[in-house]
């Protein structure tokens, strides 16, 4: 069975990386949404020799602060699935993010455009085949990891992020009463090397995607959690804890 997956912000960075390795992975669709069209296209050219010959990653254009761009995306992914005989979708990775000083700017892309485009593709989520809404947080967004080790003060990003770690937790309340086996999980893929911290990062995004990659291809499993790139090998940390 071939597993349909959404990423955004796929054209560079842990996106990108993301996007590789799950292409690599047999039976697979990965959908690698980007703000520009072209970036992606461009992305893809640098490894599609790597994608596996029953797996497909197709370029869409998505900015997740644009409600028609969003639109365009679900109905594109709708009509290139039916031509593959598939009605849903498997998962919804929500990467795309930005780090700036401004708070509404940070809010736009990293909390309301995870909403605009989780609400959009999650009726095509199958509730059957192992759902999953990842979203790619951070453990800036952490209250008790902050308190606990000396972090950079980024206030925008930081405050963004522990919103979006919220709304893991109430997307997987709501799935759970929903008893819908939809799994809602927060990820900190590490300090990672990318262009959103010009590239300050201890991590490579090639090792830091790993644990998204094993998420997004995993059918079962806890909801409302949070994974660290280190403990994704041996179980989950509860959001909070």
């Amino acid at each position: 069975m071939v597993r349909t997956i959404l990423v955004t912000g796929a054209n560079q960075g842990l996106g990108m990386h993301t996007v590789h390795q799950l292409g690599a992975t047999p039976d697979v669709i990965v959908f690698m949404g980007s703000r520009k069209l072209a970036a992606a296209e461009d992305a893809l050219s640098k490894f599609s020799a790597d994608i596996h010959s029953s797996s497909a990653v197709v370029p869409i254009q998505l900015d997740v602060t644009d409600t028609t761009s969003i639109q365009a995306a679900h109905a594109f992914v709708v009509d290139f699935l039916k031509t593959k005989g598939i009605q849903s979708l498997d998962v919804i990775i929500n990467n795309a993010a930005i780090c700036v000083d401004s708070f509404p700017d940070s809010f736009a892309t990293n909390v309301i455009g995870v909403v605009s485009v989780t609400d959009a593709f999650r009726p095509l989520l199958n509730n059957s085949t192992g759902g999953a809404i990842l979203n790619i947080s951070s453990a800036l967004g952490s209250l008790s990891l902050y308190s606990q080790h000396s972090m950079r003060l980024l206030p925008a990003y930081a405050s963004s992020k522990a919103a979006l770690n919220m709304l893991t937790v109430q997307w997987a309340q709501r799935e759970r009463e929903a008893r819908s086996g939809i799994r809602v999980i927060s990820i900190y893929p590490g300090f990672i090397a990318t262009n959103l911290n010009n590239y300050a990062g201890s991590t490579s995004p090639a090792d830091g995607c790993k644990v998204i990659v094993k998420a997004a291809l995993e059918t079962e499993g806890e909801v409302g959690y949070s994974f660290t790139r280190t403990e994704s090998s041996r179980g989950s940390a509860q959001i909070g804890n």
